[in-house]
């Protein structure tokens, strides 16, 4: 016990000479250094050029197909696109009074592009999955119910936003059954 007391009286001892004399030694570091910017600045070099989705299909098209006319072709068809979306209504009353063309809704229509829009603008208002409400209205609209009728029975859930969701909704199938009708899409 006296020789523990003891060794705790002594002062520390400071360390090794030979240890401070190597760490002195070692190589100081600027920062450029260690973060070495010509790293970043090849990397930037290799990053390949952003193209637009679409062109690169136009692109590929123009040159499996036969050069202008395929460029041609999807020109019109952008061209047919756009002019068919002007021609929908934006207005709530024009658009609910826009006759639906309810032979062009099927089954795939409703699966592959109705469905999933419905199922993610409702993800986007309430702020999860609700399959009761996507299925709900999926068979309001599969009924050929009118839009202020869907809009009366989701205004409950959605509130506020229900009208601009429906008339959204209302655009979505009064674009795709006029595009499928019109060949514009598969």
């Amino acid at each position: 016990q006296q020789q523990q007391q003891q060794q705790l009286q002594q002062p520390l001892t400071p360390p090794n000479s030979a240890a401070l004399a190597a760490a002195n030694k070692r190589k100081k570091f600027t920062v450029s250094e260690v973060f070495n910017n010509d790293e970043d600045e090849d990397n930037a070099n290799k990053k390949r050029k952003l193209v637009p989705f679409e062109d690169e299909l136009t692109a590929a098209a123009a040159a499996s197909v036969g050069g202008a006319a395929a460029k041609a072709n999807i020109e019109e068809r952008k061209k047919n696109i756009k002019q068919l979306i002007d021609r929908i209504p934006t207005q709530k009353d024009d658009l609910f009074v826009y006759t639906v063309d309810w032979s062009m809704v099927d089954d795939a229509l409703m699966d592959k592009r109705i469905r999933p829009w419905i199922n993610k603008k409702i993800y986007e208002y309430i702020g999860e999955e609700e399959a009761t409400l996507v299925d709900f209205i999926c068979s309001k609209i599969r009924a050929h119910s009118s839009a202020n009728t869907i809009l009366d029975d989701v205004s409950m859930v959605l509130d506020d936003e229900a009208e601009v969701f429906v008339v959204k909704m209302w655009r979505l199938l009064i674009y795709e059954t006029e595009a499928k009708r019109g060949g514009l899409v598969k």
